[in-house]
């Protein structure tokens, strides 16, 4: 029989599945008549993000496998598959085109990049370091959100739908009450560390994103 802990891991694993199909379907339904506020670097870079973070867990789940770490795996790969959707389908469409906001996010996103490079040169960390993958990750997520919050509050935010806010906000504390939970099964490790610092940094530039949207 499975205990309490086993339990709740197995419902932050349901609630992510929910969320992200509920997030992506929404999102990719809203995309289908107006991209008002969307970022093509955005989609992009949060894609980045969630291939680098999906690469972290693999890696725990490597070196200490067990369900938790599993079902960890799993809510990257499902995050990763929605969000590579609506981003194909933006491309798709054609409607939103490559912008100065674009432009800006890349450079910032650049800047950043080569800031992570230089540290971990200057710490002796090499490229596969997990948290030189947290400063990436970083990089991919907040800068471009920051951006995304400016345009929202510019131009408005009608192509960015609001379930997609919610889910997002409940889809990163319960993915950090996963990683949570795998480090008290197998222990706190770096992978698992560079994974909760890059949603920390999501979580906090997401909340500028829903301001913008609220108010814009």
């Amino acid at each position: 029989m499975r205990n309490a802990k086993q339990l709740t891991a197995d419902a932050f694993f349901v609630l992510q599945i929910t969320l992200a199909l509920v997030s992506g379907g929404s999102q990719f339904l809203r995309l289908l008549t107006t991209s008002q506020g969307v970022n093509v670097s955005w989609l992009a870079c949060w894609l980045t993000f969630l291939v680098i973070n999906l690469d972290l867990t693999i890696r725990a789940h490597r070196s200490r496998p067990s369900r938790v770490t599993r079902q960890t795996v799993l809510t990257y790969a499902a995050w990763t598959l929605v969000i590579a959707a609506n981003l194909a389908l933006l491309l798709w469409r054609g409607t939103e085109q490559w912008d100065g906001k674009d432009t800006v996010t890349a450079v910032m996103v650049g800047l950043g990049l080569l800031f992570t490079l230089l540290y971990a040169r200057g710490r002796g960390l090499g490229l596969t370091d997990p948290l030189v993958n947290a400063g990436f990750g970083m990089c991919f997520i907040g800068l471009p959100q920051l951006t995304l919050a400016y345009k929202i509050f510019t131009v408005g935010g009608e192509g960015l739908a609001g379930a997609m806010l919610l889910a997002g906000h409940i889809g990163i504390i319960t993915r950090l009450g996963q990683l949570l939970f795998a480090i008290r099964e197998a222990g706190w490790d770096r992978n698992r560390q560079a994974a909760a610092l890059s949603e920390l940094a999501n979580e906090g530039t997401w909340l500028l994103v829903t301001v913008a949207w609220l108010v814009g």
